[in-house]
């Protein structure tokens, strides 16, 4: 969380921010005040001082119609999954949530995202990663990417969205691509489903810690394994050195994984950005077509690649 992220004018927002504030004990003196901070793709975020430079924290205004669109899940999933994850010190500590507006606020955490093209940093990502899928926390809802797609995807085709020309091209390959991976959610652990750079948050004395889990759940711990690499655009070196650091060594069917759950989690990303671009008045701040074709553009690229074939056959 930067402050150095902090844009535009508040004004639509005061009202709700005020009452959000005076919900919360130790914050409701009529002394805060509050700033525009960037970075909310579903929602809105705002850095909240308490009025005597002694405290701050994030409030993220939820946005309930994203829900309706099955773009993320419904709120208590998240908050109550971001709830966890602070209370183990992974993520950032919750202050409170509060029902009307409907709000989530958390401490602010002093830092700057990581490079993932760091390697010094990589290892430790994938330290924090695996902090995250061995804590033994529950999240409140099991993820599979493709299915997740599927359900997204009828919401953008029910909105008559133009879905690539090759689209039904390549959907076989990424049904082969599931069927290989064999989900199943008794091996699933707690993952944060979003994991890259922005999310990713290097404090002053070193400690990662890992924001936002508007998208987290039980799922394979290889699929954020996976969405680094695509949405970090590593290579080949850095994904096997992301990979053989998680599991403490380098393991052949592992990187496999890695690469096709890559696919996987551009497939569940185009499809999340393909519903969005149907309503994209809700946040026309954000290039959903941008992205959804950059997305699209990263699955064609990975299923022609020379070693997909052989990626596919190791899984």
């Amino acid at each position: 969380m930067t402050e150095s992220a902090v844009v535009q004018d508040t004004a639509e927002f005061d009202e709700r921010i005020a009452r959000i504030v005076a919900q919360v004990p130790g914050w409701d003196d009529g002394k805060a005040t509050w700033k525009w901070l960037s970075g909310g793709g579903a929602h809105k975020n705002f850095l909240v001082d308490n009025g005597d430079g002694t405290a701050q924290s994030v409030v993220k205004l939820w946005n309930r119609d994203w829900e309706t669109l099955g773009i993320v899940p419904p709120s208590a999933v998240p908050m109550l999954n971001t709830v966890d994850a602070g209370r183990a010190g992974i993520g950032a500590p919750v202050v409170a949530i509060v029902d009307d507006p409907l709000a989530l606020m958390i401490e602010f955490l002093p830092g700057k995202p990581v490079n993932l093209k760091d390697p010094d940093v990589l290892p430790r990502v994938a330290a924090k990663a695996r902090q995250l899928h061995d804590s033994g926390l529950n999240f409140r809802r099991d993820f599979n990417p493709f299915a997740e797609a599927r359900v997204i995807l009828a919401s953008a085709q029910r909105a008559d969205v133009a879905l690539p020309d090759d689209y039904n091209e390549i959907l076989p390959v990424l049904q082969r691509i599931e069927q290989a991976l064999d989900l199943r959610p008794r091996d699933f652990v707690p993952s944060h489903n979003d994991l890259y750079s922005a999310n990713l948050l290097e404090q002053p004395d070193g400690t990662i810690r890992l924001i936002d889990y508007d998208l987290s759940g039980n799922s394979d711990r290889c699929y954020d394994l996976g969405l680094m690499t695509t949405f970090e655009d590593l290579d080949s070196d850095q994904v096997s050195r992301l990979t053989e650091s998680y599991f403490g060594t380098f393991d052949r069917r592992m990187r496999a994984r890695v690469e096709m759950f890559a696919i996987a989690s551009d497939y569940c990303q185009f499809a999340l950005f393909a519903t969005a671009l149907a309503v994209a008045d809700m946040n026309d701040d954000y290039d959903y077509a941008g992205f959804m074709t950059q997305n699209w553009s990263n699955i064609q690229k990975r299923t022609s690649g020379a070693g997909f074939g052989a990626f596919l056959a190791e899984v």
